[in-house]
């Protein structure tokens, strides 16, 4: 008997892209240091990059971080992000049980493609989460040819 087996390369490259994630953070760890500020770099928040016809949308995952206390850069076609996260004052009487979230400083940074327009950059941060759009130019987004 012959079975079918359907074929998804999407769920298949996302399998991947996982593994390899995983690979290379067990060989280099998520501490560093920011190449802008020299300063230690205790962790780096997942993002979520998707592109649109007319954009590259961003979705930062950083809870307990205040709007303040990230900042958003752009320096010769490089996206910087970073912040930081205040760890919780324990008294000397409290019991820790665990902790387990990650605190104190964090940056990405992406190379940007020419495409894009960075001065209609714009970023919003709510529930935990900083969205950023960063459009396409006008003249680099796909258009239809008519043929005669």
């Amino acid at each position: 008997m012959t079975k079918l087996v359907s074929f998804s390369p999407r769920a298949d490259l996302s399998r991947m892209q996982r593994d390899f994630d995983s690979l290379f953070s067990n060989f280099f760890p998520t501490s560093g240091t920011d190449s802008e500020t020299s300063e230690a770099v205790s962790w780096h928040p997942k993002i979520d990059v998707v592109e649109t016809k007319d954009a590259f949308e961003l979705a930062i995952d950083v809870p307990g971080v205040e709007k303040d206390a990230i900042q958003i850069n752009v320096h010769e076609g490089v996206l910087s992000i970073s912040g930081e996260r205040i760890a919780r004052q324990v008294q000397d009487d409290d019991n820790v049980i665990r902790f387990e979230r990650q605190t104190g400083r964090f940056y990405r940074s992406f190379t940007l493609p020419n495409k894009i327009d960075d001065k209609k950059i714009v970023a919003q941060h709510e529930n935990g989460v900083l969205t950023m759009r960063v459009p396409k130019l006008e003249e680099s987004k796909p258009r239809k040819i008519m043929i005669k």
